[in-house]
């Protein structure tokens, strides 16, 4: 069964952030994960449906994926800025387990990593 895996998505994301110029799927699999092809191109395509990336599909670069340049768009790249401090990505990953709900939504993991950041804000 295919489950979604909140962390290899925050490595995604902040992978294609991080990277100079727009990456390919594969360059960006190098990076940050060493599962199996078809859990990573699962999380691929969950964040192209969840547009939250953009994925050209080029047959001619011949990624292994199909998709040579990749891109967050406006709500991946605020995503990528609210998960990208690794206390606030571990408080909100322990608020969730804490609560048993590591298998929440989306959503729900948006607005717990929100929360973490205007209470560090708040205590600032």
């Amino acid at each position: 069964m295919m489950k979604r895996d909140m962390d290899l998505i925050r490595g995604i994301v902040l992978a294609i952030r991080n990277h100079e110029g727009r990456p390919s799927a594969s360059e960006v699999q190098a990076l940050v994960s060493n599962e199996d092809n078809g859990i990573y191109e699962y999380h691929m395509q969950l964040l192209l449906q969840g547009e939250m990336m953009t994925g050209v599909d080029t047959g001619v670069r011949k990624d292994r994926y199909g998709l040579a340049t990749l891109a967050l768009t406006w709500a991946g790249q605020d995503f990528a800025d609210n998960i990208l401090n690794d206390d606030v990505w571990a408080s909100a990953h322990q608020t969730l387990a804490d609560a048993g709900l590591e298998s929440a939504s989306f959503t729900v993991w948006s607005q717990v990593v929100l929360a973490k950041i205007t209470e560090r804000c708040a205590g600032a």
